[in-house]
């Protein structure tokens, strides 16, 4: 038995637990999905970006002309090899011609606007500028559509996709969140201009709550933000998009009986016609769909709903924006 340390970083939780042998993410062999990515498949990039050196992967597209730019953001103490792993889109960038692209944060954490969430000193790098930068390198590098680039993260990466959507989201043409939440002081100044917005959280999240945390919430001996429930979250993205009515869900089909979760959608309509996806997994903790863990592990994260597969779902929506 040995000694495995996982971290999973949201509102600032971490835990270690003591795991017989590896405890890695088992690949999911679901037919019905893509395959997820292999680190093989990235070419590794330096940068300087405020005076320190940063690194990105990318996969570039083969070919003439400008392609849609997809940018993944991985979630706290993990790095972009990490979340390459754990995502389709690498695949479906290969299948479908998009430049798929994972930067690394600094110690392993986005400096998201929340301060410290993990204990110690709170991250004073410029990863709004380092994303910045990363944008205009893969546009200028590897024929990256400026007109067509996604942003997408997951827990402290869903929070930095936000915060930096409040603060340079001209760049953007759409954006994408899971299992995370607006937290209340970045809803009160973003200036994030409208956009088409998926969200992805479960209903059960243990790290990042459903129903959102109420400030000086102590977590890691540290007191945490006010966070917006997921779904205040989402209406606060929809609305600023143009939808002014409710949402309409629908329950999807369930593809797997010994999942106990299920996952609905529910589709924000806008008078500008480009749509906000908001999917709830009840049931479901903290992971995106698709991933599956052993049980000591989802004794801490909770369950993964099994129905939906996240790289195709967030393609699936970026794509559709690339007519509008």
């Amino acid at each position: 038995m040995r000694l495995v340390r996982l971290w999973w970083v949201g509102a600032g939780f971490a835990c270690v637990v003591m795991v017989a042998g590896a405890a890695r993410l088992r690949r999911q062999e679901n037919p019905e999905f893509p395959a997820k990515g292999e680190v093989a498949s990235a070419q590794r990039v330096t940068i300087t970006s405020g005076g320190v050196q940063r690194e990105y992967l990318v996969q570039p597209v083969a070919g003439s002309g400008l392609h849609p730019v997809v940018i993944v953001l991985h979630g706290g103490t993990q790095d972009a090899e990490h979340v390459w792993r754990q995502t389709s889109l690498p695949t479906l960038g290969r299948r479908d011609g998009f430049v798929v692209v994972a930067p690394n944060a600094i110690g392993g954490h986005w400096n998201d606007g929340r301060g410290t969430v993990l204990g110690g000193k709170a991250s004073t790098a410029d990863d709004v500028g380092f994303l910045k930068d990363v944008i205009r390198d893969v546009v200028a590098r590897d024929q990256g559509d400026p007109k067509a680039v996604f942003l997408v993260g997951a827990s402290n990466g869903g929070f930095m996709t936000m915060h930096f959507a409040c603060r340079a989201g001209s760049l953007l043409h759409a954006a994408a969140y899971g299992i995370s939440d607006l937290p209340r002081r970045e809803e009160a100044g973003c200036g994030a201009p409208p956009m088409p917005w998926l969200a992805m959280n479960g209903t059960e999240d243990p790290i990042v709550p459903f129903a959102g945390m109420a400030e000086g919430t102590m977590k890691n001996g540290e007191r945490q933000p006010e966070l917006l429930s997921a779904d205040a979250t989402f209406r606060f993205w929809a609305r600023r998009n143009g939808c002014a009515s409710e949402a309409e869900g629908r329950r999807l089909p369930h593809l797997d009986e010994k999942d106990p979760t299920w996952a609905e959608e529910r589709v924000c309509k806008s008078k500008a016609g480009a749509d906000s996806v908001q999917y709830v997994f009840h049931g479901a903790g903290h992971s995106l769909p698709n991933l599956q863990y052993g049980a000591l592990i989802r004794r801490v994260v909770g369950e993964s709903n099994q129905d939906v597969d996240a790289g195709e779902a967030i393609w699936g929506f970026f794509r559709s924006m690339l007519r509008r």
